[in-house]
């Protein structure tokens, strides 16, 4: 599942013939095939990457599937395609949705509560129990959570490309040793970003829980697990 809308994502990023920013990147938006393959759907919020300096404002989509710059400036490149991917990635992971009031109070965001985690160095806690308990691949949930570290980083000048994150999924050893150092260094990158976000993510969950409705916020946990 990762694999194949990290493929799309590049594909859309690096060898379209003219790039494109998907701009509505989450797990609703990538669908099964009758033989499990993963389709990334629903353009209707595309742009070209050579338009996307025109569109400043952010008021068609919303939730934590939203890259912080996106979300309180507009501001579009190819990297909020790349932190939304993050999400998802999480998504996969843990089996949570975006924002999940039952998390401790200021984790309500997946994003938030995966940092913590990530930060603290008890990766395995982001794995769904319920659904994978002691059997998976660590080699692959390793490649999975560094990606999805790396991809929702606040400060998008410090996430990769999404070429990069494929490596990374591929198992490429020089993309894993590089991600392994980065994740380690993540904390201070996101202390120097450089950028007018708000250091406090809680804004950004803030903002997100005014717009976003308990429909929207369902995800498609259930249908991306059933592969």
């Amino acid at each position: 599942m990762a694999l194949g809308a990290a493929e799309a994502l590049d594909y859309l990023h690096n060898r379209a013939v003219e790039p494109v920013i998907h701009r509505d990147v989450k797990s609703s938006n990538i669908l099964l095939s009758d033989d499990f393959e993963p389709q990334l759907s629903d353009f209707g919020l595309a742009v070209w990457a050579s338009d996307s300096s025109h569109y400043t404002t952010c008021t068609d989509v919303a939730g934590t599937y939203l890259a912080p710059e996106y979300f309180m400036h507009g501001k579009v490149n190819d990297r909020i395609d790349v932190y939304s991917f993050g999400v998802v990635l999480l998504e996969l992971l843990s089996g949570k949705k975006p924002i999940d009031n039952g998390n401790p109070k200021g984790l309500e965001s997946l994003v938030m509560w995966g940092k913590s985690i990530v930060k603290d160095g008890e990766v395995s806690q982001l794995l769904d129990p319920s659904f994978l308990g002691d059997n998976y691949d660590h080699d692959q949930s390793e490649r999975m959570v560094l990606a999805a570290a790396l991809c929702i980083r606040r400060a998008p000048i410090f996430r990769p490309e999404i070429s990069l994150v494929l490596k990374l999924l591929q198992g490429d050893a020089d993309s894993i040793n590089w991600a392994r150092q980065q994740v380690s260094a993540s904390e201070e990158l996101d202390d120097v970003d450089g950028e007018e976000f708000p250091a406090n993510m809680q804004s950004h969950l803030n903002l997100a829980l005014l717009d976003v409705g308990e429909d929207s916020l369902s995800i498609g946990s259930t249908n991306l697990m059933s592969r």
